[in-house]
């Protein structure tokens, strides 16, 4: 796999802040023996073995970005609540 900078944000994940949260969460998951959504080629060395290359978190983020670029990972968004703590006291000037 090449390197890559630029990534297509689907809609509905809306913005790079998330997309970065979803992929990161992905890759941990990839890096813990999940199965890729994607197809994935394993990189040979020059005896053409296989590398070791699937326990590096650089092979598994490139995986996990694709898999959230193509939408093949399902995310919910958690509820936002707020919290009022805001308690009123008396200001004594003496």
């Amino acid at each position: 796999m090449s390197q890559r900078t630029i990534v297509h944000v689907p809609e509905e994940i809306g913005n790079k802040y998330r997309f970065a949260v979803i992929a990161g969460k992905r890759c941990e998951q990839l890096q813990k023996s999940a199965y890729p959504k994607v197809e994935v080629i394993v990189p040979v060395d020059k005896h053409g073995a296989a590398q070791d290359a699937p326990r590096l978190a650089s092979f598994w983020s490139q995986v996990s970005i694709r898999e959230v670029e193509e939408n093949r990972i399902g995310w919910e968004e958690g509820e936002v609540v707020a919290l009022d703590y805001t308690t009123e006291a008396p200001i004594s000037i003496e």
